[in-house]
């Protein structure tokens, strides 16, 4: 029999469950308040490792500047050291000297003077395989900076991964890593090598193979080290990663010349910081000055200021005429993007483009002459090169009509073999401006000036040329220039490269030397 449902039952059931739906309603957060909750609490987590990581960096970056990669070079001069032990044992292997004998040996526990010798060799391997682990401490500890600044750097809304060198400088970062764990990789082969061979009595047949391979070990090691030049790079100051970056891409024609070349030359990473911080003085700036302007107009004053050509006064008197003095000291007085790194900056910059700074300074000695007439026309490269060689062309007009002409860049030993640029050239007052100041002469003129910015590739070694022609639109050559260029690498480089050869050619020595009596004997000779 089928059971009725009581009306006012179902009623007050009904009641119930909308009074808990709206109980429940008014209690439950909101999905996106959780999240953001969640959002907040994660980034504050990630800034404070991050702070934690930047910490460790700066202990470690010094004491790799002062111990290890600079200073006192230990990571370069203990592999020697160890070279020259082994030399001693060996040459000590058969006998003792006499002075060891008696009270000398028994204060090492009576060794013989060519396994104490090994003994030594062997703490200085290990104090050798400490530091290298402090620079993969180090190098991880930069790795793991620069991915979260990436990510920093992404989640706000730049393609920063898509920028121009920002797969070269993970590559040139990874490249690093694989020197430094080859290296290693080899120091520890040799450390324990040579601690199995002090395992064994001298007269163990098999010792002399063991010192023999450690011995070939440790030259690898270090042939690795001499041969693959580890680029030196950092988070800890701004511009600490300026050495991981190659420009992959840079103008033509320069527009804003210093602005151009310097920018050239930045970092992903310290340009989007270094943008965003211009970028904020936007609201600053004097009536008709962009911010462009400002950019190339502090570039280029700084320039001159630490070169010399000016004072601090006029420095500052010049900064004065595009913002107000407020601005100026917050531009010097950065903490982090101040004066310090625009002076890096530009001695990068001069570093990787001297051609170019050259150029400027004999344009401002050719504005100090009281004769300016005609085109002034100059070129410059580097003298000697082994990778990619820099070609600038400066074309300045001093006639009273503008000028439509080619350039002409021609050589039969760099890649490309000929480049053609036509330029319109606008005349330029210098007679107005000769009573102003040596800054306000030299940016008028840069700014005025036609330059030009070619990357040429040697195909060849040696002595090699490149001829520069400046025609009219007709062809009529009206000034030419031929530049001889040694394509070769610098005798630093080359006496680098001859020291880790010879190291990997005793390495093969010395792994050979206890196979061919072995492989005698097999062969019954």
């Amino acid at each position: 029999m089928e059971e009725r449902s009581d009306p006012s039952s179902l009623v007050e059931l009904e009641s119930d469950i909308d009074s808990m739906v709206a109980t429940l309603e008014s209690e439950t957060p909101s999905a996106p308040e959780i999240h953001n909750m969640v959002k907040e609490e994660s980034l504050v987590e990630e800034k404070s490792y991050k702070i934690t990581l930047k910490g460790r960096e700066a202990v470690l970056s010094g004491i790799d500047d002062l111990l290890i990669s600079r200073g006192a070079r230990l990571i370069l001069v203990l592999p020697i050291i160890v070279v020259f032990l082994f030399g001693l044992a060996q040459s000590y292997s058969n006998a003792d000297p006499q002075w060891w004998e008696g009270s000398v040996s028994e204060l090492f526990f009576n060794l013989s003077f060519s396994n104490s010798v090994y003994l030594l060799s062997l703490v200085i391997m290990v104090a050798d395989l400490l530091l290298l682990l402090v620079l993969h401490y180090l190098l991880w500890v930069t790795k793991r900076i620069f991915q979260i600044e990436t990510d920093e750097i992404t989640s706000s809304g730049v393609t920063f991964r898509s920028a121009h060198g920002y797969s070269e400088m993970r590559a040139v970062i990874s490249g690093a890593s694989n020197q430094l764990n080859l290296t290693t990789t080899m120091m520890v082969l040799a450390t324990v090598l040579l601690g199995s061979a002090l395992l064994f009595p001298t007269e163990t047949e098999g010792v002399p193979v063991l010192i023999a391979l450690s011995t070939g070990s440790l030259l690898s090691s270090h042939s690795v080290y001499m041969v693959s030049e580890r680029p030196r790079f950092n988070t800890v100051n701004p511009w600490g990663l300026l050495d991981a970056f190659s420009p992959p891409i840079h103008p033509a024609l320069l527009n804003k010349p210093y602005t151009d070349v310097i920018r050239a030359h930045v970092d992903p990473m310290l340009a989007v910081r270094f943008s965003k911080y211009v970028s904020s003085f936007n609201s600053n700036l004097k009536k008709g000055v962009t911010l462009p302007d400002l950019q190339e107009y502090l570039l280029q004053m700084l320039d001159m200021f630490r070169s010399g050509v000016i004072g601090e006064d006029d420095f500052h008197l010049a900064l004065s005429s595009v913002v107000d003095s407020q601005t100026i000291d917050q531009i010097i007085n950065h903490p982090e993007l101040g004066e310090e790194t625009l002076d890096r900056l530009l001695m990068h910059a001069r570093d990787r483009c001297a051609p170019f700074f050259r150029l400027n300074d004999r344009m401002r000695m050719q504005l100090a002459t009281s004769s300016h007439s005609g085109i002034w026309f100059d070129v410059d490269m580097e003298n000697l090169t082994l990778g990619q060689a820099n070609l600038f062309a400066c074309v300045l007009n001093h006639s009273e009509e503008t000028q439509d002409l080619i350039l002409r860049v021609q050589t039969p030993d760099f890649r490309p073999n000929e480049c053609v640029y036509r330029l319109r050239a606008e005349p330029h007052d210098s007679v107005s401006i000769a009573d102003q100041p040596v800054y306000e002469k030299m940016f008028k003129s840069m700014a005025a000036s036609r330059i030009i910015w070619q990357t040429l590739i040697p195909s060849s070694m040696g002595e090699s040329t490149v001829t520069v022609r400046l025609e009219d639109s007709s062809g009529n050559l009206i000034s030419g220039k031929v530049l001889t260029a040694q394509v070769r690498s610098d005798l630093f480089t080359r006496l680098r490269m001859t020291t880790g050869a010879l190291f990997m050619i005793g390495a093969a020595l010395a792994v050979i030397s206890p196979i061919l009596p072995f492989a005698a004997r097999i062969l019954g000779l």
